[in-house]
């Protein structure tokens, strides 16, 4: 019954934004679980959920084209079919044994985290479940092992409605036993420590100089640098009263991603530099500026170019600068590039983009403030800001563009997920995106501060504070799911063992009433 996985689908992208039924995540997996565990028809049914849910939840890539969606939206759906038959084919050998198929989730989920071309998180379970009362399961598992826990427990409902099913009962608690897990699960969380709140902080002002033609395919005559005045116009603007105390804390200015670059890189050209070091004398501000170079005829670096605080008596100057790590598929770079030249949209992307190689601290001297850039896509990796905080940053800042995800919910999707890591490393984050939505999100709880909106040309001011606290998500990472992992291995190879599931008797497992054996 195909209906079931397009209902699944449909819940599942439903508990995300625009329209954020957060509460349909459970049935909309639970559905997923029940249609791919001891079905026939198990890649179809994971097919036609990962297209289905994916397709809506991605919707914004239309804005680039069609020949960008559809593919994505293809592949999401043979990813979820692919997993749906994994789990089927697994749940047969095992008779469903839940640590087993846990493990298959689990790695499912840290494969998508990497695969394909350097991975997708977008649409992890737990994003959606932001808030006071699982703050803490974010600190200690990060939104890759709570999105696990989420999974599991959906699950485990999944298989004791399936055995009870099998034994003819209205509800088997044989799997039950398993609750014991999440018990110490849920006591686990409490282990965190209450984080020492410090008294440093600093005012942080984001200018969102939006386009005037944003989009991929949209043109328009001087486009770069209209958008780098509009930029500067709003910096201008701003005022040189500090809405913190006075003037005693230091000021950051922030321009997103593409704000700056080709005529207008203040690390070639000494007419923007000195544009910048006026206003930062008048604002007593240090810049924190996203763009991008092109290297040759070939290659381009997108940028985040840190400018020191400018005095009367001396200009700005640059710090430093951070690569951005993660280009976008099919957007910064064209992966096989020299066997699809051929297609004709990819044309808008000549250039590939050089990756760096390695996270920046940039400190704030005042008070010895530590701050780290992201770019674009890499601010929905968990990799790179948890890498970030383990290099010492207290505070993330994520330069951003969005201009191709035009009216749809994927902007208000990558905020989403901008809460999730805050509250998993305990980081304030700085979300710019240079057309919107701009965000202020707090590390305590992952509360948006203040928001701008989608393509307007604005500017926002909050008071963020630095934190050195370490959770034990920021120290292990995905723990979780190894641990997952290797007891799914170890029940594995133990039924491997196990005269009941051996090669010989197998099918006759498969086919056969377990009560009977």
């Amino acid at each position: 019954m195909l209906i079931w996985p397009i209902l699944s689908g449909v819940l599942y992208f439903l508990s995300f934004p625009p329209y954020g039924f957060w509460f349909l995540i459970f049935p909309a997996l639970f559905f997923f679980y029940k249609f791919a565990i001891g079905n026939e028809k198990s890649f179809i049914s994971g097919f036609i959920f990962g297209s289905v849910a994916y397709g809506v939840v991605l919707i914004g890539i239309q804005s680039i084209g069609y020949e960008a969606w559809i593919p994505l939206m293809i592949l999401m759906g043979s990813m979820y079919g692919l997993f749906a038959r994994v789990l089927s084919y697994v749940g047969a050998k095992t008779d469903n044994n839940f640590f087993v198929l846990v493990a298959v989730v689990s790695t499912f989920d840290l494969i998508r985290a990497y695969f394909p071309f350097g991975g997708f998180p977008w649409g992890y379970p737990s994003t959606v479940l932001i808030g006071d009362l699982t703050k803490n399961f974010f600190r200690t598992y990060g939104p890759i092992g709570f999105s696990l826990v989420i999974e599991s427990l959906v699950l485990l409902l999944v298989l004791s409605l399936l055995k009870s099913n099998k034994d003819s009962g209205l509800f088997n608690f044989y799997y039950f036993k398993y609750l014991l897990i999440y018990f110490f699960i849920f006591g686990f969380t409490f282990l965190q420590a209450t984080p020492t709140v410090e008294d440093r902080n600093i005012e942080i002002s984001i200018i969102q100089g939006n386009s005037p033609c944003p989009g991929a395919k949209n043109k328009c005559s001087n486009e770069r640098q209209r958008i780098y005045d509009s930029h500067l116009r709003l910096t201008q603007s701003l005022s040189t009263e500090q809405v913190s105390l006075g003037n005693l804390n230091p000021r950051l200015i922030v321009w997103a991603e593409s704000s700056s670059g080709f005529s207008n890189d203040p690390l070639i050209h000494d007419r923007v530099l000195k544009q910048i070091s006026k206003e930062s004398i008048r604002l007593g501000s240090y810049f924190l500026i996203g763009g991008d170079r092109p290297i040759a005829d070939n290659y381009f670096e997108n940028y985040g170019i840190f400018i020191s605080k400018a005095t009367l008596n001396n200009s700005g100057e640059i710090v430093g600068q951070y690569l951005k790590q993660h280009p976008v598929p099919f957007g910064e770079y064209i992966p096989f590039r020299r066997y699809l030249e051929w297609i004709p949209p990819l044309s808008l992307v000549p250039r590939d983009m050089i990756r760096g190689n390695e996270e920046k601290i940039f400190i704030i001297e005042e008070n010895n403030i530590k701050i780290s850039p992201v770019i674009s896509f890499e601010g929905s990796f968990e990799r790179y800001i948890r890498r970030s905080v383990q290099s010492g940053a207290e505070l993330i800042v994520i330069l951003t563009n969005q201009a191709s995800y035009g009216e749809s919910g994927m902007s208000d999707q990558f905020i989403l997920m901008s809460r999730a890591n805050a509250i998993s490393n305990y980081r304030d984050v700085v979300h710019a995106a240079i057309t919107g939505k701009s965000a202020f999100i707090s590390g305590i709880n992952g509360e948006v501060y203040s928001s701008t909106e989608l393509f307007t040309a604005d500017t926002s001011t909050e008071v963020l504070n630095a934190y050195s606290y370490k959770t034990i998500y920021s120290i292990w990472g995905n723990y979780l799911n190894y641990i997952m992992i290797s007891l799914g291995l170890i029940y594995f190879l133990r039924f491997g063992e196990n005269k009941k599931f051996n090669h010989k008797n197998i099918a006759n497992h498969i086919f056969s009433d377990r009560r009977a054996i």
